[in-house]
Order: structure tokens, then sequence, then C-alpha cells
């Protein structure tokens, strides 16, 4: 007869291996989640070539929802890198969903982008159009999504938002988004980043280092999530030592993303090839057919062997 102790003994034992075998699965649910140092290439102007994606050794490459074909997304895909899709949440005069924005919902134009309005992110109109381009991001195969124009408050909107409003909006995009079992990142919007860091899966900013405002993206690195990052100014040598220290993934890039003069800051090379290095992606992109809370066959799977494995060895010790 087996003991209590024993009995303890085993079942303690099996616990260990249903842990090992679903604890990735339960945490990245389907969900990828990349680590402080991560490669990315940005290049949202133009379409990017299969050569370039290939040239730029990036395991997440950004792109832009609109104008990126199915088949690119394939070939990321199918070069094991995620796909990152640069979605706006302005007013833009071109998409095919433009019209929905109807005037009343328009406020002041963008700084530096003529036709581009911010929008009345308080509508339930606006958050509709939203829920429509992230399902438009997920039936193409996006792995993530960059919300960009989400700090309206902190600017001329010509609509009296207010910070809460930032808030309430920017806490949506990220539900929403997970809800579709994709990444989400928070685009600049610095001053927000302590309460935002939670629902945000990385960040992404503009020129920290020209406005000596990196320190406040610090929350993300602290809690393991990756920042994203480019400087449109300045030398990459200068720049570059200084991000690496801070874990940060960084490039110096021209002003129009169009993937002309990019230089990534690397922060060790391989000796043998001159390549970079890059830690480890925390979570893989799953496929769709992963989204659901039950874990992946092949996980099931695993754990089937281990749990034989385990019963196997246990009978046999009290043969």
């Amino acid at each position: 007869m087996i003991s209590a102790k024993k009995l303890v003994t085993i079942v303690v034992l099996l616990l260990s291996v249903y842990e090992s075998v679903y604890a990735v699965t339960r945490h990245c649910n389907g969900i990828w989640k990349p680590s402080p140092g991560m490669s990315w290439m940005w290049q949202i102007y133009n379409t990017p070539t299969k050569a370039d994606i290939v040239a730029s050794g990036a395991q997440a490459i950004d792109i832009d929802m609109w104008n990126t074909p199915t088949d690119l997304i394939d070939y990321i895909h199918s070069l094991n890198k995620t796909v990152i899709c640069y979605i706006d949440t302005a007013y833009e005069p071109d998409r095919s969903d433009s019209s929905l924005i109807t005037a009343s919902l328009r406020g002041s134009e963008i700084d530096g982008w003529p036709g581009q309005h911010w929008v009345d992110i308080r509508s339930s109109v606006i958050r509709n159009v939203m829920l429509s381009r992230a399902k438009t991001a997920k039936s193409k195969g996006c792995d993530a999504i960059e919300w960009d124009d989400v700090d309206a408050y902190a600017n001329d909107n010509g609509l009296g938002l207010k910070a809460s409003d930032q808030i309430t909006f920017n806490k949506f995009l990220a539900d929403m988004t997970h809800s579709l079992a994709m990444s989400v990142g928070l685009k600049n919007d610095l001053d927000q980043v302590v309460q935002l860091q939670p629902y945000f899966d990385w960040a992404l900013n503009e020129e920290c280092v020209a406005n000596n405002e990196c320190n406040l993206l610090l929350p993300f690195i602290k809690a393991g999530k990756a920042v994203f990052g480019t400087e449109y100014q300045g030398s990459a040598a200068a720049f570059c030592p200084t991000q690496n220290a801070l874990n940060m993934s960084w490039l110096y890039s021209d002003l129009d993303l169009n993937g002309n003069g990019v230089v990534q800051c690397c922060k060790s090379k391989n000796p043998k090839n001159s390549t970079c290095e890059w830690v480890s992606e925390t979570c893989a992109p799953a496929t769709a057919k992963e989204f659901s809370e039950e874990a992946p066959s092949s996980a099931i799977t695993s754990a089937s062997i281990s749990m034989v494995l385990i019963l196997a060895c246990i009978l046999a010790f009290f043969a």
C-alpha cells in the first residue's frame, strides 16, 4: 500500500509536469509578447520587398496594414518573423472607410500631415471603425498592431479631448486588440506610460533620445516588455550605445520610413560573420487554430507523453 507521503510526492510530480507543459501556452495565450532587446524593421511609407525583409535580419517587421498584400505577410511568416501592422486612429482621406468618419467627428488637422485630422475618440462610431480595422488586420494575418496618433489630448486636437479620454480610448484599443488574439503596442504617449503599461505588450517611440525622455519608457523594460524606437536625426554611433545599455531596440531612419538609410543599433555581433545577434522571443506568434482557450494540440501531445512516462516510472517503482 502506498503511504500518504509517497502519494503526496506523486501528486506534486504530476502537477509539476502539467505546469511545465502548459505554462507557456497559458502565459502567451497565443499573443506575441516581445522581450527587451529584440530586433525590428519599420517601413510603413512604402511596401518592403522580400529582399528588404531578408536583408534587415529583423525578428519583427512593422508594415502598413492597408498597403501590404497578404502574400507578403505570409512570406514574412514563412521566415518565422512577426508581423506588426501599422494602423492610424486618425482621419485619413484616402482610406476605404474614411467616409464613416464624418466631419462632425473630425477635429483639428494634425500638424505636419495635411488632410489628416484628430478624431473624437469618445464616439462609439470611432470605436467601431477601429474594431473594423483591427478585424481587417486579423484577417490579413497580422500578429500585432501599432496604433498611431494615440495622444490627441497632448495636441491641439480641436475637440476638447482630455487625458482621461485618451486613457479610456487607449485601454479600449488594447483590450479590443487582445480580444482578437493580437499583440498591441503603445506608441509615444509618454505621459501616460505608467497608467497604460499594464495593458500593452510593448512600446514604440519616436525620438526619445532627441527629446531626452527615454527614461519615461523604462516601466516597459522593467516589466520585461520590448521598447522599439527610432531617431530621425543625429548619429547612430552616438545614440546606439546608450539605447543598447537601456536594452531598447533602436533604429536610425529617414523621417519618411521608406527603408532608406536605416541603421540598427546592434548590441552584439556574431564574431564569425559580423551579423547582429538578438535575444529570443518571449512567445512566438501562434497560428489561428491556437487562439482558443484550449491548449494547442502539440502541447496536449507533449502533456500526454510526459504523463505516460511519469506513470510508467511510478508503476515500475512500486512493482
